[in-house]
């Protein structure tokens, strides 16, 4: 049979990325049970079917020093982190689609919704859930819509995330114990961590700890110097003292040969503090600190049943909670103004010789319940060998939130603590899905072909109460349902040639945010006449459709024992995009409004909400390239070229400029020394390829745009023995000065502190670190 492209392009990678002391079970010669085999084929599958995805094993995690969400897509072109300021990352740019537009899983779950207030304020924004890099063992980056295996926001792609299992760290049988330690040292943001794995076989019972721990403070920017502290023309970055642990602990029972029970549980703890100096500037702001966390918690129960049934061969049913917190609280001192509207005879005027204190705590919680069956069965029918994958899943996620204003006078009492109005109201999202998958080989499966199809099922519950109150009317119970596909055909025409087509329906399901943003309604008198009426404001949209895509796929590969040789093109379609938008109600009548002794006229009024709008297309072509040169040396490339536009001709700024990376690796001839070096490149981005927006004072600057930059990074490891081995890498080698369009898209041009402007001396402070080290070493026993 032959080997998928990607499996192969793995197993030629990993003669020279795997890291010299190994802490995986795949590296020993020992033989291995029926059952060790079986589990691992169950629980190591790929998930997705889609021929465009990248995998990456803890082993070239470690090699490449990835301990972040940006580290690991370093050197995956067309992937970047959806940078979220203050509150750090909020998920992946796929083909410049991002956020809730990207489905990320853990083990099968997905992670947290987003959700956030006004994001020019910057008071709050939640995050979707941290994952600690030393938990994985792979993670897939699904490049193209592929909702049948990550579901909901699979739009043009996911990121599958895969946990470490105690098997990982263990001989394949018998009674066996692992004790691993991690320390390391990342100068780019000054981080200091230390992990600790801790793995067990005694007869049935198979077990496993990590414990991970991370300081460190704000990551750098090329400058390290500022000739002004605070404001919008502060040069280097906002300092942060950054402190997260990771937890993730398994137990499984082996029943017998066939029969497999587990328990998970992780715990993952992120605090960032903030001085938000970039932010100060008196009156206003004297002080500006930011205190954000981000919890997640997860409990499981696996059941793994090997039969090699008539109906399947292998059956997993797995149930879990997942519970993820995102708290902000932002606290500041003032110098203008009241301490709050006055509510007692304590409120009190602020001013620079007598300042007062503000907070403003924002919380969100969300819990997943989820109970899902996969099964797989590999049969024969006549000349078709048939790969099934079918099942279904149950979940339900419980969104809150809730919202409190202090105000302290200028004599340091609380004046008041008020009860902001929700941003979305307590709400029960319950989906069920079912799904089959059918991988197809004809004629020694040179011919391949992949049929799937899905039905997820909707319903959403919201429960009005005296912290949100909706006088539209416009928040019930909604329901809506999103039948998707897929389809795929490979064919070896020559035998080391294969052409691919691909095809994919992805969807979107509306966040409860979208669903119910917060409501109101306005009083206005009808001039005709003389009515007092009142009409919504805000309001939220029952009718709501999902997001929807549909993504082509073309492809070529050449590959041989030593080469391998990829280019693909793609074009992808987005149908029913949801934005906030305002729209005129009602223009054939006049209505006054009245505010502080000043009238004005309208015809008709205006009303925001969630709403479906036009069409996206996104085309582009990727290439990817591996060639051995011989047992020591490996070169390897990948490039990628992306243009997106709306409809009516706006381009989308989420698109990021071509971007490049090629690698040559080298090992020595007793597998103990082992050196990378990758050169990344991309091109600048061009003004007609931004749209631009009108900022809050109505006025349009000119955007920030990225330049071309080349960065060389060079890394590797040295195995000074059986048990030690040392990692060590210098990244931007030649202290390239780069900023990244990812993170400065979204920054505007200007010198005004509220709203998160910054000037050109400013804009330095989002640019890329300059020369940084990275050293780490493992220990094993």
């Amino acid at each position: 049979m032959k080997r998928p492209p990607c499996v192969l392009a793995m197993a030629i990678a990993s003669c020279i990325a795997v890291p010299a002391l190994a802490i995986t079970p795949a590296e020993s010669d020992a033989p291995q049970t029926l059952d060790t085999i079986a589990v691992r084929a169950m629980r190591d599958k790929q998930r997705s079917a889609n021929q465009n995805v990248v995998q990456m094993d803890a082993a070239q995690l470690q090699q490449e020093q990835a301990e972040s969400m940006e580290d690991i897509v370093r050197y995956v072109p067309g992937v970047s982190i959806a940078d979220m300021g203050r509150f750090g990352e909020n998920g992946f740019n796929i083909r410049g689609i991002e956020g809730d537009r990207v489905a990320m899983t853990i083990d099968g779950l997905s992670m947290a919704e987003g959700l956030e207030t006004a994001r020019s304020y910057e008071f709050f924004r939640a995050g979707r859930g941290g994952v600690d890099v030393d938990s994985l063992k792979r993670v897939e980056i699904i490049k193209g819509a592929d909702s049948i295996s990550a579901g909901s926001g699979a739009l043009g792609g996911a990121v599958v995330f895969t946990t470490k299992d105690p098997y990982d760290y263990l001989k394949p049988q018998g009674n066996d114990t692992h004790l691993g330690f991690k320390a390391g040292y990342t100068g780019y943001n000054d981080q200091a961590l230390g992990s600790v794995s801790l793995a067990n076989r005694t007869g049935l019972v198979e077990s496993m700890l990590i414990y991970t721990r991370r300081q460190g403070h704000q990551a750098d920017g090329w400058y390290d110097t500022t000739a002004v502290r605070t404001g919008s023309a502060r040069r280097t970055p906002d300092p942060i003292d950054h402190d997260s642990t990771n937890v993730l602990s398994k137990i499984d029972v082996v029943l017998g040969d066939a029969h497999r029970l587990g328990v998970v549980y992780e715990r993952n703890r992120v605090e960032n503090l903030v001085e938000n100096l970039s932010r100060v500037s008196a009156p206003g702001y004297i002080e500006r600190w930011g205190d954000d966390h981000n919890d997640r918690d997860r409990y499981g129960l696996r059941y793994l049943w090997t039969a090699h049934g008539a109906a399947f061969d292998t059956l997993e049913l797995q149930a879990d909670r997942q519970d993820t917190e995102s708290r902000g609280t932002t606290r500041i001192v003032t110098g203008s103004g009241m301490s709050s509207t006055p509510a007692t005879a304590n409120s009190s005027r602020c001013t620079l010789a007598a300042t007062c204190w503000r907070a403003e705590d924002r919380d969100t919680e969300q819990t997943l319940d989820r109970v899902a069956l996969d099964l797989d069965k590999q049969l024969q029918s006549g000349i078709a060998q048939h790969r099934l994958a079918y099942g279904a899943a149950w979940q339900r996620r419980q969104v809150d939130f809730s919202a409190i204003d202090y105000r302290w006078n200028n004599v340091g009492a609380l004046d008041t603590a008020t009860v902001d109005p929700s941003q979305v109201p307590s709400t029960d999202a319950d989906n069920w899905n079912l799904f089959l998958r059918d991988r197809i080989g004809l004629d020694q499966d040179r011919l391949q072909l992949t049929l799937g199809a899905r039905y997820d099922h909707y319903r959403y519950s919201p429960r009005l109460d005296a912290s949100f109150v909706d006088p539209t009317g416009t928040v019930r119970q909604v329901s809506f349902s999103a039948p998707t596909w897929q389809a795929g055909i490979s064919y070896a025409f020559l035998p080391e040639h294969t052409v691919w087509f691909q095809a994919g329906r992805g969807f979107r399901a509306p966040t409860t945010g979208e669903m119910y943003a917060p409501t109101s309604t306005a009083e206005l008198t009808v001039v005709g006449t003389g009515q007092t009426v009142s009409v919504p404001t805000l309001a939220a949209n029952p009718d709501l459709d999902a997001e929807k895509s549909l993504n082509l796929e073309l492809g070529w590969r050449w590959e041989t024992p030593k080469v391998l040789l990829g280019v693909s093109v793609f074009r992808d379609r987005y149908d029913d995009f949801i934005d906030t938008l305002a729209t005129t109600v009602d223009a054939g009548t006049q209505y006054r409004s009245c505010s502080r002794g000043a009238c004005t006229v309208r015809n008709g009024y205006s009303v925001t909400s969630t709403v479906n709008v036009g069409q996206a297309i996104i085309k582009g072509v990727e290439l990817e390239g591996l060639w051995r040169l011989d047992e020591r040396w490996l070169l390897r490339g990948a490039w990628t070229h992306n243009h997106g536009e709306l409809d009516d001709g706006t381009p989308l700024n989420a698109i990021n400029p071509d971007r490049g990376v090629l690698g040559l690796s080298w090992q020595g001839l007793d597998d103990r020394v082992r050196i990378t070096g990758n050169l990344s490149h991309s091109l600048a981005k061009k003004r007609s390829d931004v749209a631009v927006a009108d900022d809050v004072f109505g006025s349009t600057p000119e955007p920030f745009l990225s330049d071309a930059y080349t960065v060389f990074d060079l890394f590797g490891s040295y195995r000074i023995n059986a048990r030690v081995r040392l990692n060590a890498g210098v990244y931007n080698l030649f202290d390239t000065r780069y900023s990244q369009w990812a993170r400065i898209r979204n920054v505007t041009r200007g010198d005004f502190y509220l709203y998160g402007y910054a000037t050109d001396e400013g804009i330095g402070r989002y640019s890329e670190p300059g020369r940084n080290l990275r050293m780490t070493v493992y220990v094993t026993f």
